[in-house]
């Protein structure tokens, strides 16, 4: 049959104008929760008809302190790509009513109400979650708990808040006050758990609480569901470090996928997401996972990992990325004024011991908190001049030169012997690129904080760092600096003590490196 030129001239029209159209807005949805509180939402309805199997569906959760409108250009997107998209604000935020409960019952329960209503007033599919910070914890959980929940995207979240805000027992100062000062409508046992935490009290109390709004011990349900979890965390993330991220990596057995990347928390993600790579990539999971793409993505790589600097992305099959590493073992200085040594070998000489001193900090640390951590994601690490740093407060270990570049990729680890002349003692341990002019880049660092030492005994304590990916150059060294105070965490109450490092062939300590 033949068509006129004015009917293919209209019909091409007519298809251009349904190919543009604009998914239709809905700014404020007033839906009401198990409880009765009022729950304020917004959202996108894609401008076609919904598929055979009804719309994939995305419910984005915000971050702390922040409301529904933080992915309205995300949701927007979806929806031009035939997503039903609503966002909300969580209780206690926004135009919201009820109280913060940290990602409590309420809060998941306020997930299941979500989807019901969703499922009652539109032709639902596949539905995802999706949220940065606490929308990503929430997203955790409310797909463990709810197994209509088919894909995740956690970014900058969480799945340990022991881990997020006692880390190695060291009280995260900084970000956990941030944190309860802006939830302004919350739980009154928020501030006793917080007081409990920073006064070293009810401790068990606290783990009571931290454990339902844990991920990492949902992991059998997330498998049991089927949840197809794409994660995504920042080295410099010192509120919800990658290793417990990785920890429930590990335990998955699901579809998942890990983004690692410079920066710290939120920042990356809200700044354009690693040049685009992390949302790009959740965008590409949602695709397979709830549109049914034959996109690829579950044939990729399953681990991301940017490298810190450079900013050069690099793929790997599963994490660990490697089962290389190098033993670093410590050896020591002969003054305040010298450096001890890290070699392939244990000590072997003579019976010796060095000490270092609290009661301040040195110029080993992690920048000025927040602000540095998120400069790195732009490719500005934290710089220190090595010499600075004060010996009689502080001890540092130099590798040997290293004649290739050393590749770092994974959890480094340190297992030290000390012997504490308080109880409650702290240490703060950086692992630093040193060049031949001395001037250290941060690598990654870890606190630990002993509160029941045993005084005058020699004793062995063990810590990971946090998680990182950085080349140390030919002709540089790697430099471990260990000191007792750091600016984002609390001090002791007591900070006049000594910590001696013992050296003999039943007290050796080594450090551990992975890399490729």
């Amino acid at each position: 049959m033949k068509c006129s030129p004015l009917l293919a001239l209209l019909g091409g029209a007519l298809l251009a104008a349904q190919a543009w159209a604009a998914p239709q807005f809905i700014p404020d949805l007033d839906i009401t929760s198990f409880d009765g509180t009022e729950l304020d939402a917004n959202l996108f309805l894609p401008d076609a008809p919904p598929p055979a199997g009804g719309y994939p569906t995305v419910l984005f959760t915000n971050s702390w302190a922040l409301d529904k409108h933080q992915y309205l250009l995300q949701a927007k997107a979806l929806a031009e790509k035939g997503y039903l998209v609503m966002s909300y604000s969580t209780r206690g935020f926004g135009q919201s009513g009820g109280l913060v409960d940290v990602a409590g019952g309420n809060s998941l329960s306020d997930v299941s109400v979500l989807i019901d209503w969703l499922e009652a007033n539109y032709p639902v599919g596949k539905l995802g979650m999706a949220g940065i910070s606490y929308g990503a914890g929430l997203s955790l959980l409310g797909a463990a708990a709810d197994p209509r929940v088919d894909a995740v995207a956690a970014l900058s979240g969480w799945s340990d808040v022991v881990e997020g805000l006692y880390p190695n027992e060291t009280v995260n100062l900084v970000w956990g006050t941030l944190l309860v000062n802006t939830a302004f409508q919350r739980e009154s046992y928020i501030d006793q758990v917080w007081s409990d935490l920073r006064g070293g009290h009810n401790i068990d109390g606290v783990i009571e609480f931290a454990a339902p709004r844990s991920a990492l011990g949902f992991a059998d349900a997330l498998n049991a569901n089927g949840t197809a979890v794409l994660m995504s965390n920042n080295f410099a993330d010192y509120l919800f470090k990658p290793n417990s991220m990785t920890d429930l990596y590990t335990l998955l057995e699901g579809p998942k996928k890990l983004l690692l990347n410079p920066g710290t928390h939120a920042v990356t993600e809200t700044l354009g997401g690693n040049r685009g790579h992390i949302w790009a990539t959740s965008f590409r999971w949602f695709d397979r996972y709830l549109k049914g793409e034959d996109n690829g993505i579950d044939r990729e790589p399953k681990v991301d990992m940017t490298v810190r600097i450079s900013n050069r992305l690099e793929q790997f099959d599963d994490f660990p990325v490697t089962q290389n590493s190098s033993h670093w073992y410590l050896h020591p200085r002969l003054t305040y004024f010298g450096n001890g040594s890290l070699r392939s070998s244990p000590y072997s000489g003579w019976r010796w011991s060095n000490e270092f001193h609290g009661g301040a900090d040195t110029a080993a640390g992690t920048g000025i908190p927040i602000v540095s951590d998120a400069l790195e994601g732009f490719g500005i690490p934290v710089y220190t001049y090595m010499p600075a740093i004060n010996g009689y407060h502080a001890i540092e270990y130099q590798s040997p030169l290293q004649w290739s570049t050393l590749k770092i990729r994974g959890t480094a680890s340190l297992e030290l012997w000390i012997k504490p002349s308080k109880p409650e003692v702290q240490l703060q341990l950086h692992l630093y690129d040193t060049d031949a002019l001395g001037m250290g880049r941060l690598i990654t660092h870890a606190p630990i904080t002993l509160h029941n030492a045993e005084v005058g005994r020699e004793q062995k304590i063990s810590a990971e760092f946090f998680t990182t990916s950085y080349d140390v150059p030919v002709g540089h060294r790697v430099t471990l600096a260990i000191d007792t105070e750091g600016l984002i965490y609390q001090k002791p109450a007591d900070t006049n003590y000594e910590i001696v490092v013992p050296y003999r062939g039943s007290r050796v300590s080594r450090l551990t490196v992975p890399h490729l």
